[in-house]
């Protein structure tokens, strides 16, 4: 494990682009994720000599990873002004995590992997690199230029129980009783001594001995099977690096149409390819329990390729991504999906000051379509159907004749709202117990403070009929369960009893093609009375001109979360989070035929970009506990 978090590290910190290209060259199209790390714009951005300033790096970091502390970033010997490459492949046996490093020191480079993993390692030269183990699961391979490393993790385990049946006796006589009279005869058990008890366990304990010996054996093979084929895997994928023997992804269009090489960091996804592979990854690591080919003949032809590229810049976190499908006809179908605006009457109930808003807008009918042939898909590959693929259709069909997709997007077309306007201390009942000398328990009733959220969800129908029906069904049923729920006059209230819990009310009302269900009475009267709260305009904007609209206060968050938190240390960091933490927005719509979504997260406070945020706010925030650590052991001194 120390070793594969090595790795991830390794990825942060090293950061253009000669080798740019070619490393990319080398990045095989069967992976199914690849992160890329641009080199002059990240180490711009967050210089490498500061991330040796940064106490937690150096104190916690190091320490956690076994490094040696005298151990600086800039002398490892990584060329920290070019691009970095990782990618996550499935081959038959293993899964693999792989990261690509420029070399501008070897042996610095040298220095620095022999002195925090291992000096007695065996370094084997091959053709044109050398190759060496530093862990069960990780591997490096290296010349003067490039490094790669990749650890891989064997997924074809077996199961021990098959094996043990088949190990039992075989020799076992069974003997036909013969036929017995029907007649009654008493049974005298037979007395159990002491002898005869010591010799049962006795014996038991032999047979337990033999067991987990066998046992133990079995998780020795099948631990040298996964170290065989883990570094098989490695140097496969390691001399098809260095020998430039791969289909790169470089040329494939799902990955140049979404990445944009500008940005600081890129991630690219296959969707449809992590799901069909990681399915069989699940089911082999879970011994085969779901059958051999659960999903390996799934078509990823129709991929969703998504890309999400991060940009670092002075006063945000900036994220911008893109997904799509190259079958036109998979794409057009995600499109229709997408293509819905919100209904202007929702936008009413985002309050000014509320905490956070979240708008979604879809189009049903679409998406219930849109479901049919990614079932048809999945099933005909799915473990025991793989010879009925003619009979899922048919099935699928039905089940597309039956459902009335146009009735569903009657009922529900697709637009909702969430909106917390606000939280709000609430004294809430509770029991406690305490305990005399002699452990008797007794009941005692206390009291404390608990947030109270005052939200609304709203969504759109079209059949005010049903909803309505709906809303007013428990009614009748209410005084013989129980519980208090009454009509009020053109709405409903669900009562809780006072101080159990810390809501107080319920409200729903169905009103001019909404549905609503609210904490708050204020809303109600506005939707009874036809009017609003004063949305501004910027949000307003937002939300009808996007698919999916976000919007989060952090400022307001933090201050009433603050309420709760007990400790010097949680409001220190609550404190610091405020100074420094701006809004959360995201935003997304169909652009340019992808879907297209821009996430936002503003900062504040003394920080030279975003990244640089990051890294000040891990380290003021390790500080804030080790301080509080410290001022501890003192009192106990």
């Amino acid at each position: 494990m120390k070793k594969f978090i090595v790795s991830f590290i390794l990825c942060c910190i090293v950061f253009s682009a000669t080798y740019a290209q070619e490393f990319l060259n080398i990045v095989p199209s069967n992976a199914t994720v690849v992160v890329k790390y641009s080199g002059d714009n990240f180490s711009k951005t967050l210089p490498v000599e500061k991330l040796d300033r940064y106490g937690f790096i150096k104190n916690d970091l190091f320490k956690t990873l076994h490094f040696d502390k005298r151990t600086t970033i800039k002398n490892i010997g990584i060329d920290f002004g070019q691009d970095f490459y990782q990618y996550i492949s499935m081959d038959d046996t293993c899964l693999n995590f792989v990261s690509l490093l420029n070399i501008k020191n070897e042996a610095q480079f040298l220095k620095f992997i022999k002195t925090n993993f291992s000096a007695t390692q065996n370094i084997t030269v091959k053709n044109g690199y050398s190759f060496m183990p530093i862990s069960e699961t990780s591997y490096l391979g290296w010349n003067k230029s490039r490094a790669v490393v990749v650890n891989s993790s064997y997924q074809n385990k077996e199961s021990y129980f098959p094996y043990y049946t088949e190990m039992k006796p075989a020799d076992t006589v069974v003997v036909v009783a013969p036929p017995v009279a029907d007649t009654m005869t008493e049974v005298i058990p037979e007395e159990i001594t002491e002898d005869m008890q010591q010799r049962e366990d006795s014996l038991q304990q032999v047979k337990d001995s033999i067991y987990n010996m066998k046992w133990e054996l079995w998780n020795q093979q099948q631990l040298m099977i996964s170290k065989k084929q883990q570094q098989f895997a490695a140097e496969k994928i390691i001399e098809h690096s260095f020998s430039g023997n791969i289909i790169s992804i470089k040329n494939d269009p799902g990955y140049q149409k979404i990445i944009d090489p500008s940005a600081h960091v890129s991630f690219w996804l296959k969707t449809e390819s992590i799901f069909s592979q990681y399915s069989n990854y699940f089911n082999r690591g879970a011994y085969g329990i779901l059958g051999s080919t659960v999903f390996q003949n799934t078509d990823t032809t129709a991929d969703f390729n998504t890309a999400i590229n991060m940009y670092f810049d002075k006063d945000k976190l900036r994220m911008e991504s893109k997904s799509f499908s190259a079958d036109a006809t998979m794409n057009n179908l995600m499109l229709n999906v997408m293509n819905s605006s919100q209904n202007t009457n929702l936008v009413k109930y985002v309050n000014p000051g509320n905490i956070g808003y979240f708008s979604a807008s879809i189009n049903t009918e679409a998406m219930a379509n849109y479901y049919y042939p990614l079932m048809k898909k999945y099933m005909a590959n799915m473990y025991g159907m793989n010879g009925y693929s003619d009979v899922v259709d048919v099935y699928i069909d039905l089940m597309q004749i039956i459902i009335d997709e146009k009735g569903i997007a009657e009922l529900l077309p697709g637009n909702y709202m969430f909106v917390m306007h606000d939280m709000k201390p609430q004294i809430v009942d509770y029991t406690d117990y305490e305990y005399d000398t002699e452990y008797n328990r007794k009941e005692v009733k206390k009291t404390r403070m608990e947030l109270s959220p005052d939200f609304t969800f709203a969504i759109e129908t079209h059949r005010e009929d049903f909803m309505q029906k709906l809303a007013n069904l428990p009614v009748k049923y209410a005084k013989k369960e129980g519980y208090n729920y009454k009509e009020k006059g053109g709405y409903y209230e669900l009562a809780f009893d006072t101080g159990k819990y810390p809501i107080k009310s319920l409200y729903f009302i169905v009103k001019e093609g909404k549905a609503i269900v609210t904490t708050s009475k204020e809303v109600i009267n506005i939707t009874l009375n036809n009017t609003g709260f004063a949305t501004d305009a910027e949000t307003k904007s937002s939300i009808l001109n996007h698919n999916y609209s976000l919007n989060i206060n952090t400022k307001r968050l933090i201050e009433k979360l603050d309420t709760q938190l007990n400790g010097d240390v949680n409001k220190k960091i609550a404190d610091y989070l405020n100074k420094n933490m701006g809004d959360l927005k995201m935003e997304s719509n169909v652009k340019d035929g992808m879907v297209q979504g821009t996430t936002t997260l503003n900062i504040k406070g003394n920080h030279s970009n975003s990244l640089e945020f990051f890294f000040n706010m891990i380290d003021a925030i390790n500080n804030i506990i080790e301080q509080d650590k410290q001022e501890k052991a003192k009192k106990l001194l």
